[in-house]
């Protein structure tokens, strides 16, 4: 297809699932010939993705910090939109869709296609305009909240980045103290509260110091306000064990050395599919106490279907994960089977190339047909309310 000048607002700067999708897609959309610009509010504190985005050579505008009135973010985005003689607008997750919507978007100048890949439907997002949804489990709430365009794309994998043997992990063991006959699992993750992503770790932790077995290492690699807990958590279990069994290694830009290195990857989301991606067996976390092994079996669909998630109904204590643990730990035949079944289940499903390729069709749709100052008009009253309205009356409520 002819080239295309897509403006691409990402949700945030930390390395998140989401943004690291956008940014591959985006880099590969501008090495077949496209003329992505990427724009994101800015951060208080480091924003990771400024480097990543600089080593893929794509052009990253920041405006404001967190507490820039959303009227001048999307005067910013309209410009930039103007300068960049950008065609359509590619928003990630509801604020972003929110500033295109009220931005480039106003009286409907530009069509806007909104992604949301998180793992509970929310309001506030066009319903005449297409919305992309990671999670097949979402696709009725997303036509019971009047969505009139909906598509699932689920979230990408670089297979080619991410491979076995695409990067040495024999540093990262040593780094971790991780003897080349000690089972290493790892947890690459944002150490967030959001989605119990901290709670896994908690969970994991524990898991380790109930087995209570020398031949165990954990690694955890992730930055985020839960990371300093996490390190007194962790401090206090291994002066529990007798040995630096628990490590938390910080936030790194190029987390693969983690995956390579592992014999076991434990987590959600997009980590999770890195994981088998690299063809290491995968245990999955998710709400409530949640995790299972990823394995050919009834589990499958509803793991892709959420993304790598899972809702527990508890309790939250580890000992099922440390018998999963355990399961894989002394099997090392069926670690090597679930790592190449895995491999080919995410090269099958959720490539990049796959995935870039379902967005260019969206694109094209779009520049072919925009849905132009009605679809806009329609989305006023639903978008006002969600945007003035009801934040209005909270803070009425609040006094």
């Amino acid at each position: 297809m002819r080239s295309v000048r897509v403006l691409v607002h990402l949700n945030n700067l930390a390395l998140g699932g989401a943004q690291l999708n956008a940014v591959d897609i985006a880099r590969t959309l501008r090495d077949r010939g496209h003329e992505p610009v990427l724009f994101a509010q800015g951060v208080d504190g480091p924003a990771p993705l400024v480097e990543l985005a600089a080593s893929h050579d794509l052009d990253l505008v920041v405006a404001g910090d967190p507490d820039t009135p959303h009227a001048v973010i999307r005067a910013r985005l309209a410009r930039l939109a103007d300068e960049h003689g950008s065609q359509l607008v590619h928003a990630w997750e509801v604020r972003a869709a929110r500033n295109a919507y009220f931005g480039p978007g106003r009286q409907g100048r530009l069509p806007i296609v909104t992604t949301f890949y998180g793992i509970r439907m929310l309001r506030g997002m066009p319903r005449h305009q297409p919305l992309v949804l990671g999670l097949g489990a979402l696709m009725p709430d997303g036509r019971a909240f009047g969505h009139r365009d909906l598509r699932l794309i689920e979230p990408p994998v670089n297979t080619s980045l991410d491979a076995p043997g695409s990067v040495s992990g024999s540093a990262f063991r040593a780094e971790v103290g991780a003897a080349p006959s000690q089972l290493l699992l790892c947890i690459v993750t944002r150490l967030v509260s959001g989605l119990e992503k901290d709670a896994g770790v908690r969970r994991t932790m524990a898991a380790v110091r109930l087995l209570d077995d020398p031949d165990l290492v954990l690694a955890v690699v992730g930055g985020g306000p839960s990371e300093e807990p996490l390190r007194a958590e962790a401090a206090r279990l291994n002066a529990e064990l007798g040995r630096e069994a628990i490590v938390l290694t910080g936030q790194r830009s190029d987390p693969r050395p983690a995956y390579e290195a592992a014999d076991i990857v434990l987590g959600m989301g997009g980590s999770a599919l890195r994981g088998l991606a690299f063809a290491k067996p995968v245990i999955v976390h998710g709400a409530s106490g949640y995790t299972a092994i990823h394995e050919p079996g009834p589990l499958v669909e509803p793991h892709a279907s959420r993304c790598m998630y899972g809702h527990g109904d508890g309790p939250t204590d580890p000992k099922a994960l440390a018998a999963q643990i355990r399961t894989l730990a002394d099997a090392p035949a069926r670690r090597a089977e679930l790592g190449s079944w895995g491999r080919d289940w995410v090269v099958g499903r959720f490539s990049l190339d796959h995935v870039s390729t379902a967005f260019e069709e969206i694109y094209r749709e779009l520049l072919r047909q925009p849905p132009g100052r009605t679809a806009w008009l329609r989305d006023l009253e639903q978008m006002t309310r969600y945007e003035y309205v009801k934040p209005t009356a909270r803070r009425l409520l609040t006094r």
